[in-house]
């Protein structure tokens, strides 16, 4: 017997888990890019899609090999007129490096004539590339000035610089302390570190180099220095620092000592970038269990201390070098970590959780008795009333919304969390539908049978009904907790209050703060999508049974 030809059972099962396979891997990738956005830092963004590895530096300055790309062909240049050019374009470029710059270490001038290339090549009009090849080299040399020089050097040549130190009463008043003094007078180094060597103003800043981790190996450098005080010491509240980090994720930490008593930073301050910040450190108070942005480091209480001179404190900065693999876990966690010290993160997600529980609850509630009334009892007007039900849900948003509004103000329930879950136990109509259709496959013999035995509608809705519509119930609940954790609109209209914030308006009042800070957002964005991704992977088989189930008989 000739069996019948067609495509044999491993390859259609083959081919089913591939294509479910590749549908996974294409539905994951938004979320796995906004993982990776979440790691990089907020200037990694656009040039790289993973995170540049970490420096892990022993010793500072030092050259950072990777900042920019290698000398490669710009994408609008011919193939044939890069070969034609390029050896020019290399030699000229690092002759204008080495006359604008002198001698320098061999790897710090490879590096500056990649990134002046890298940046020439950028400048330089598309439509030059196919002109001749005397104008394409005119241009260029026009590129080459030295103050493109000197950035690219400034970025290749990582440097801890060290600038004003100043000090904030409790009165917010606000003074430099030695000004007018070198910074570098400042400070006595210890441990890892050199003396520091007075920088010419960076950037407009006056400041200080530091060098530090000696060739011996220390992995730890310390500063120390001492400071007057323009007013009375017990009125003192911030310490803040201006400097330029290196860009090596090494920590430095903070203690103060004052009046005989001593404070120690809560957690280091990450040297996470190369640009001019501040870093404040504040002694306890209020603002730390208030709403405001903590852009502090809190300076906890750490015993007594043998420095007690009048009207002055003693400040001792530490740097800590990390190994790579420490590096990595600091840079893939600082987003994370500024998000929740940017915003009371636990408080809107204890608020959401709140709001979705009392969701939950109210949708089960409503939408199941109001189902149980259309579906099993039988009185006058029930068809009109479901008819009239069903059209609730052509409604746009929209229109409803003002006249909503009208009416919560009027009760009082405005910038209250009442309005955001109280209207959820009169059901919603698409829920009403949902569980009506699923109660109707129920057989009317099993309600018949709880009638004899003595139920009453209530009985018949609690022992019969509601144990058959688990699966629809299960749905319902996650529909519920997909919309009132996600729930943007209801808080911006009905809430003025940052502590009622919900966990979405919160994410959007970070936005407002951190401005363009990407990889501060996606951190946040991810913390908040990440419990719907839980939620979905452990449900998903009770979501999928009620959706496929709702309508069919019995």
């Amino acid at each position: 017997m000739v069996e019948p030809r067609g495509i044999p059972a491993i390859t259609r099962r083959l081919t089913l888990y591939a294509l479910l396979i590749g549908g996974s891997i294409l539905f994951s990738i938004p979320f796995g890019w906004l993982l990776l956005s979440s790691f990089k830092p907020n200037e990694e963004q656009y040039t790289r899609w993973l995170p540049r590895t970490p420096p892990a530096v022993a010793v500072s300055p030092y050259v950072a090999r990777d900042e920019f790309p290698g000398i490669t062909r710009p994408r609008p240049c011919p193939i044939g007129r890069w070969l034609e050019v390029k050896g020019h374009l290399v030699a000229w470029t690092g002759a204008a490096v080495q006359d604008a710059l002198g001698g320098l270490d061999p790897q710090l001038h490879d590096e500056v004539v990649e990134g002046v290339f890298f940046q020439a090549a950028r400048n330089v009009a598309d439509d030059v590339w196919f002109q001749s090849a005397e104008t394409l080299l005119a241009k260029w040399k026009a590129q080459l000035t030295p103050n493109l020089i000197a950035t690219c050097r400034d970025r290749a040549y990582k440097r801890y610089l060290i600038g004003p130190v100043r000090v904030r009463s409790l009165e917010q008043q606000e003074e430099i302390l030695r000004r007018g003094e070198p910074i570098s007078a400042l400070w006595k180094g210890e441990g890892g570190s050199r003396p520091l060597r007075e920088q010419t103003a960076v950037e407009g800043r006056p400041c200080a180099q530091l060098s530090y981790f000696a060739p011996e190996g220390s992995r730890e450098a310390k500063l120390t220095g001492v400071f007057g005080l323009g007013f009375p010491v017990e009125r003192m509240k911030k310490l803040i620092l201006s400097l330029r980090p290196d860009h090596s994720w090494n920590a430095l930490d903070c203690a103060l000592e004052a009046d005989g008593q001593r404070w120690a930073s809560a957690e280091p301050a990450n040297a996470g970038n190369d640009q001019w910040q501040d870093v404040v450190w504040q002694l306890p108070s209020d603002d730390d269990r208030s709403m405001k942005v903590r852009s502090w480091i809190v300076l906890n209480p750490a015993g007594a201390s043998d420095f007690a001179e009048p009207g002055k404190i003693r400040v001792t900065l530490t740097l800590r070098g990390r190994t790579r693999a420490a590096a990595w876990g600091t840079k893939l966690a600082n987003n994370y970590r500024w998000a929740f010290r940017y915003m009371p993160f636990w408080r809107y997600v204890a608020i959401s959780f709140f709001l979705c529980l009392m969701n939950i609850l109210g949708q089960l509630t409503g939408s199941s008795l109001a189902a149980y009334a259309f579906a099993r009892l039988k009185w006058p007007g029930r068809e009109f009333c479901f008819i009239l039900l069903l059209g609730t849900i052509m409604l746009p948003g929209a229109v409803t919304m003002v006249p909503s509004f009208l009416i919560f103000k009027n009760l009082g329930w405005y910038n209250t969390l009442l309005v955001l879950w109280v209207p959820s136990f009169c059901g919603s109509a698409f829920n009403i539908f949902l569980l009506r259709q699923f109660m109707r496959g129920i057989p009317k013999d099993l309600e018949d049978a709880a009638k004899i035995d003595g139920c009453s509608f209530f009985g018949v809705y609690r022992h019969v009904i509601l144990p058959s519509i688990r699966p629809a119930l299960a749905t319902i609940a996650i529909f519920a907790f997909m919309g009132a954790w996600n729930n943007f609109m209801g808080p911006l209209i009905y809430l003025n209050d940052q502590a009622k914030y919900p966990l979405a308006l919160g994410v959007f009042g970070l936005q407002t703060q951190v401005g363009a800070n990407y990889g501060l957002i996606m951190a946040a964005s991810a913390l908040m999508a990440l419990p719907l991704v839980v939620m979905f992977f452990f449900c998903q088989r009770y979501f999928i049974q009620g959706i496929t189930l709702t309508g069919m008989k019995n």
